[in-house]
């Protein structure tokens, strides 16, 4: 066993979900781990990506969305009720027989999970597109690199068609 984690934002009501980084969910199975969970939060805080060498090669609009806010790394074994407004704490115990959360089980309750967003954002870079073409993936990490792989092979065909057309001069 061992303690599990997601990255909440207290300010947007948000968390991303490791296991849709093909990473585990514990501290130190996401934290050594490159093109994941922590390259979704590097792109999440970034304000000015797309200005200078080595950003990511995308323009997802999620990118930068949680520059400034208040996040915290919750453990599902964490302390009761801390980082939590007290409204939250109410509500949690009145809907869970007067259980009282913590801020991991209260942010898988009630708050949106961006995880997906955030990692189609990182495979719009080629870099990290290869890395997960690479990769053996499972669960929600292979559901959404299939999506992303499929949305590419479509648009490569329309521009193929668009480049025939073209040729033809019929544009």
């Amino acid at each position: 066993m061992g303690q599990y984690y997601k990255i909440v934002n207290l300010d947007k009501q948000q968390y991303i979900d490791t296991f849709c980084f093909n990473e585990g969910a514990k501290l130190l199975e996401f934290g050594c781990c490159s093109a994941g969970t922590l390259t979704a939060l590097a792109i999440l805080l970034a304000d000015g990506n797309g200005r200078g060498g080595g950003d990511l090669h995308s323009e997802h609009p999620i990118i930068g969305s949680w520059a400034g806010d208040r996040i915290v790394v919750a453990g599902d074994y964490a302390d009761e009720n801390k980082f939590l407004q007290k409204q939250q704490i109410v509500k949690y115990k009145l809907l869970n027989q007067g259980l009282s959360p913590n801020l991991y089980n209260y942010a898988m309750d009630y708050f949106e999970d961006i995880s997906e967003q955030a990692l189609t954002a990182i495979l719009d870079d080629p870099f990290i597109y290869e890395v997960y073409a690479k990769a053996d993936l499972y669960g929600p990490a292979a559901e959404v690199f299939y999506k992303v792989q499929k949305a590419k092979e479509k648009h490569r065909k329309k521009q193929q068609a668009s480049i025939k057309m073209a040729e033809a001069g019929l544009v």
